[in-house]
C-alpha cells in the first residue's frame, strides 16, 4: 500500500469486557478483522518490499569448474558469498527482530546504505568486530560465536556491495580499513559533510503566538505533542463522553508506509494534521486522513537512532529534528523545505529525537544520545532561520555549579544526558521545563562516581536566556537507565503551580513549580531491589523502562493525574567496564539492557493519582500489554489511550472502566490527540509501533482517526 493511502472507514463492534482493579466490568466495543488485514498487509508489504514477490530463477546451466579469481578480484575482496548466505539464518535470529528482516532498518538503524557507509567508512572492521560481537545482539550481547559475527559482518559487507571472493572474512583481517566500494553499479559512498539550504520563507503565518499562548486550553486544536505549552495534554471538548463513548468508531486511516519505531504525537491546526516518522513529514485532512503533501528528509550521514517524536509549527513553519542531528523547517502550507542546520554531531552519537516546542521565534531542542556517551545541552535556535541563540550544558564543568557532583571530573565529558522526548514552558513565568535522561557509561554508575548531576533531573530554565533556575533530580548515580522523560506544568486543584515528572523508575513526582521543591512521591509500578548492586551475580529487579516517552496528563474536572506504566522485570548481571568508541554505544551490562521477565509476566497499568494528595483512585490492570502510550483526558470524563496489544481505549475518567475498545492491529506507542473540525470531535490515533521489546502486536506507522 502506498505511503499516502487513506482509507475511510465504518465499522460495527463485538462485545467484550475488561477488568479494573475495583473488580468492575466495562463493556467494550471491539473489532478487529478489518482493520487488522488492512495494516497487517501493508506491514507486510512495506517489510518484505516488492522483491518477496519475485524470486530469481534458478540457473539451468551446466555446473563447471570454480571460477578462479583474478589477482585483482584476490586482493579486493572482503568475504566469500557462502558465508553471507549461511549468515542469513544467524541474521533473522539475532538482528533482523530491530534492524529489519533486509538490513533496511525498523526500531533500530539501517545496517546498509549511506548512513552505514557514513558511519563505518574510514574505520577498521575491528570496529564493526566490536560492534557486532562484543555489543550485539541488544539483550545477549557477547552470545555469538566468533562465526556467526563474522558472517553476519559478511552478510552486512554484501549488501553494501564490498566485493565478493573465494576466501571468507577472518580474524585475521579485521585491521582492514572500510572503503566503501565507487565500482559503477555498486551503492555510492555516502557525502562527508551536511547540504548547504539557503533561507526561504513561508508562505503564512500562522499559527500566531497568541494562538500559541492559548493552545492549553483551545479545543479546536492540538498544536504541540502535548497540546500546548504547560503539557498536560487536557482538552476542553466534550462531544464525546462518558455516555455516548460506546458509540465510537474509525473514520478514516492513514497508512506513513515506514517501518520502524512509532513514537510521534500529532499536531493538528485548522483542520490539518502534522505527523512524523523517522524520516517523513506527512500534511493530512484530519477529517478524511488525505494527504496534503509529504516530505522525506535525506540523511547526509550517519543516522544514531531512526525514533522521532514529532514536530513544532509556529508562523507558517513545521519543524523537527533529524535521526543524523539536523534541525529542518517546512512550509507549513506546501511542506517545501525552508532551511536546514546540522545542529549536532551524528558521527559522536548526538541526533535530534524530541518534539521541538516553538515560542516567541525560539524553537528549543535538546541531544538525544545517552547511551552513546555525548556530551548532553539543551539548545534554543531561531525559528526564523535555524540560527543558534544559547546553549546550556547539562555535564558541568570546573567551577560551574553542579560540576562536584562528578567525583572523577573527567567522567562529565562524555556523561550523557538525552532530552528524548519533548518539553514543556510556564510561558507567564518564564520557565522552560526539560526533562533529563541518564548518564553515560549507562549500567556502570561506579565508572561515575557522584550524583551526576543533572542527568536524570528536571530542570527549569529561563527561556529567553538558557540560564539555570532550579533542577530536581530524581535518580542520582543512575545504574539502571532510568530517565526522566517527561515534565508537565499544571496549577492543581487549589490553583497551586506544580509539575508531574516520571520516567522509567516507575514513580510519579510531583514538584512546587515555583522553586522545585518535592510535594510528593507515589510508585506507581511493582518497586523490587531498585537499591541493590548489580554485581557478578544475577539480580532481577523491578522496574525495567516503567515508562518511556510518555508522562502524566491531568484533568481540571476531576483534579486526577492520569498516567500509563509498564510494570515489567528483568535480571542483570555486571559485566566489564565498556570501553569509549565514538559513535558507538556506551553502555550495557554482560547482558546487555538486562533480560526481561516473559511478557506474559509484565502488567501494563493505566492509574489516577489525586493530584493534591498522591493518593491513587484507579488503576486499569492489563496482564502482559504493557502501556506506554500517551493519556489524554477531556471535559467529557473520558480518557483517551492505546496499549501495545493495539487496541485504542476510551476510558471513564472517574473510575477506570472501558467505554470502548478497537484493535487497530498495531501497538501503541506515541501520541493521542483529540480535536474538531467544522464543530465535529474527533480522536487521532498513533499505532503501529516497532520495538525491541517483543510487545503483542508490531505493525506499520498507521494514523487512525475516531469519531462518533
Amino acid at each position: 500500500m502506498q505511503a499516502d493511502s487513506s482509507i475511510k472507514l465504518g465499522a460495527t463492534g463485538l462485545a467484550g469486557t475488561y477488568k479494573t482493579d475495583a473488580g468492575s466490568r466495562g463493556s467494550a466495543m471491539h473489532h478487529s478483522a478489518h482493520l487488522r488485514a488492512s495494516l497487517g498487509v501493508a506491514a507486510l508489504i512495506t517489510l518484505l518490499g516488492p522483491a518477496a514477490l519475485a524470486q530469481p530463477t534458478p540457473s539451468t546451466s551446466p555446473a563447471g569448474p570454480p571460477a578462479q579469481p583474478s589477482p585483482a578480484q584476490a586482493q579486493t575482496a572482503w568475504f566469500s558469498d557462502a558465508q553471507a548466505s549461511a549468515a542469513r539464518g544467524d541474521y533473522a535470529t539475532a538482528c533482523a527482530a530491530c534492524h529489519g528482516g533486509t538490513l533496511g532498518g525498523g526500531s533500530a538503524p539501517a545496517l546498509k546504505g549511506a548512513g552505514f557507509l557514513s558511519k563505518w567508512s574510514g574505520r577498521s572492521l575491528r570496529d564493526l568486530w566490536q560492534e557486532v560481537h562484543t555489543l550485539m545482539p541488544l539483550t545477549a550481547p557477547g552470545s555469538m560465536s566468533e562465526t556467526q559475527s563474522l558472517g553476519i559482518m559478511a552478510l552486512i559487507l554484501q549488501d553494501n556491495g564490498f566485493p565478493s571472493g573465494e576466501g571468507a572474512l577472518q580474524l585475521a583481517s579485521l585491521d582492514r580499513t572500510i572503503t566503501p566500494p565507487a565500482t559503477p553499479g555498486q551503492p555510492p559512498a555516502a557525502p562527508g559533510k551536511p547540504p548547504e539550504v539557503a533561507v526561504s520563507q513561508p508562505v503564512g503565518h500562522t499559527p500566531t503566538q497568541a494562538e500559541l499562548d492559548a493552545a492549553d486550553t483551545d479545543g479546536t486544536n492540538w498544536l504541540m505533542y502535548n497540546k500546548g505549552y504547560m503539557g498536560y495534554r487536557y482538552s476542553p471538548l466534550k462531544e464525546i463522553d462518558s455516555t455516548n463513548a460506546a458509540r465510537l468508531r474509525p473514520v478514516c486511516m492513514f497508512q506513513l508506509g515506514e517501518i520502524g519505531p512509532f513514537h510521534a504525537g500529532p499536531v493538528i491546526y485548522d483542520g490539518t494534521m502534522y505527523v512524523t516518522t523517522a524520516h517523513g513529514v506527512y500534511a493530512i485532512d484530519a477529517a478524511t486522513c488525505r494527504k496534503q503533501w509529504d516530505y522525506h528528509y535525506q540523511p547526509w550521514g550517519p543516522e544514531v537512532q531512526p525514533n522521532n517524536k514529532g514536530v513544532a509549527i509556529a508562523d507558517g513553519r513545521v519543524i523537527r529534528g533529524t535521526p543524523d542531528g539536523a534541525l529542518i523547517a517546512l512550509d507549513a502550507k506546501t511542506g517545501k523545505l525552508l532551511w536546514q542546520r546540522q545542529i549536532m554531531d551524528p558521527t559522536l552519537g548526538e541526533f535530534a529525537a524530541a518534539a521541538p516546542i516553538i515560542w516567541k521565534d525560539l524553537v528549543f531542542m535538546g541531544k538525544a544520545g545517552g547511551d552513546w556517551g555525548i556530551d548532553g545541552a539543551m539548545m534554543a535556535f531561531k525559528a526564523s532561520d535555524g540560527s543558534e541563540v544559547w546553549n546550556f550544558g547539562w555535564l558541568p564543568r570546573g567551577d560551574a555549579p553542579g560540576a562536584d557532583s562528578w567525583k572523577d571530573r573527567q567522567s562529565a565529558v562524555k556523561g550523557g544526558g538525552s532530552t528524548w522526548s519533548t518539553y514543556s514552558l510556564d510561558a507567564k513565568d518564564n520557565m522552560l521545563l526539560v526533562p533529563i535522561g541518564n548518564p553515560s557509561p549507562d549500567f556502570h554508575p561506579e565508572m561515575r562516581p557522584g550524583d551526576n548531576l543533572y542527568t536524570n533531573s528536571v530542570v527549569s530554565l529561563d527561556p529567553a536566556t538558557g540560564k539555570l533556575k532550579w533542577y530536581y533530580q530524581l535518580v542520582p548515580n543512575d545504574g539502571h537507565d532510568w530517565d526522566t522523560t517527561v515534565a508537565a506544568a499544571f496549577d492543581g486543584p487549589g490553583g497551586e503551580k506544580l509539575v508531574a515528572a516520571a520516567g522509567k523508575d516507575g514513580v510519579l513526582t510531583v514538584l512546587d513549580r515555583a522553586d522545585g521543591k518535592l510535594k510528593f512521591k507515589v510508585p506507581i509500578v511493582r518497586q523490587e531491589n531498585t537499591d541493590t548492586p548489580i554485581g557478578q551475580e544475577r539480580v532481577h529487579f523491578c522496574p525495567v523502562q516503567a515508562l518511556l516517552y510518555n508522562g502524566a496528563a491531568y484533568s481540571p474536572a476531576t483534579h486526577l493525574l492520569y498516567i500509563n506504566s509498564q510494570d515489567w522485570c528483568a535480571y542483570a548481571v555486571m559485566g566489564p567496564q565498556p570501553k569509549y568508541v565514538k559513535g558507538m554505544q556506551y553502555a550495557g551490562w554482560a547482558n546487555g539492557f538486562g533480560t526481561r521477565d516473559p511478557l506474559d509476566q509484565s502488567i501494563g497499568w493505566t492509574t489516577a493519582v489525586d493530584a493534591a494528595s498522591g493518593a491513587i483512585k484507579w488503576r486499569l490492570r492489563l496482564p502482559g500489554v504493557p502501556m506506554i502510550a500517551a493519556v489524554t483526558p477531556t471535559a467529557g470524563d473520558v480518557v483517551f489511550t492505546g496499549d501495545t496489544a493495539g487496541n485504542f481505549l476510551a476510558l471513564d475518567a472517574t473510575d477506570g472502566k472501558v467505554l470502548y475498545s478497537f484493535n487497530t492491529g498495531g501497538s501503541f506507542g506515541g501520541g493521542i490527540a483529540t480535536y474538531s473540525v467544522h464543530g465535529r470531535q474527533y480522536v487521532a490515533a498513533m499505532t503501529g509501533n516497532t520495538s525491541f521489546a517483543k510487545y503483542l502486536a508490531g505493525g506499520a506507522p498507521t494514523v487512525v482517526v475516531f469519531g462518533l
